[in-house]
């Protein structure tokens, strides 16, 4: 009887430690906070040797309206906030100054949308590697991501002119 009590007990610590850690679907969020903004699923490829871009999702949890206005990263020499947008009908990518995300609306940076473009990189990006990221928005401040470095594959859209580790040229977004 004495036995049988000992392993219910330890069955029941671990299961409770178990759900204590949730599940793990492989997602980083950061900006826990529910009065702030969250990101999650961040990644970066590169094609090249001196530009590489970042894409996340970006969540803001706050009862106001938040931007991202800013963007730095210590692998770049310089960071921005673009958006690939349609010009006399070919697709081009554009700064721009910040991005608005509403109470509670979720906001995708992602090939062929917003993305945050690093220049000048001061080494190569390695796939499966991760890059640290600075994301400033306006109430919620700095918030620092990691993005994994995924390999890059070429799209239809925008070419940068460089040549990545597959040999082929374009960014895609």
């Amino acid at each position: 009887m004495r036995q049988r009590l000992l392993v219910a007990a330890v069955v029941a610590a671990v299961a409770l430690a178990l759900a204590a850690c949730g599940e793990d679907d492989g997602t980083v969020e950061t900006g826990m906070d529910e009065d702030t903004v969250h990101v999650a699923d961040a990644w970066a490829r590169s094609p090249s040797q001196d530009v590489g871009a970042v894409y996340f999702k970006a969540h803001n949890g706050a009862e106001e309206e938040d931007q991202l206005i800013g963007v730095s990263s210590p692998v770049a020499g310089r960071a921005e906030i673009h958006e690939t947008v349609e010009q006399d009908g070919e697709m081009v990518m554009q700064p721009v100054e910040s991005v608005p995300i509403g109470p509670d609306e979720e906001v995708s940076f992602e090939p062929g949308g917003y993305h945050i473009m690093l220049f000048d990189l001061t080494e190569p990006l390695e796939v499966d590697s991760t890059v640290t990221v600075v994301l400033e928005f306006e109430h919620a401040g700095q918030v620092p991501i990691e993005a994994i470095v995924q390999a890059y594959v070429p799209e239809d859209g925008m070419d940068l002119g460089g040549e990545g580790a597959t040999g082929a040229t374009g960014m895609g977004g």
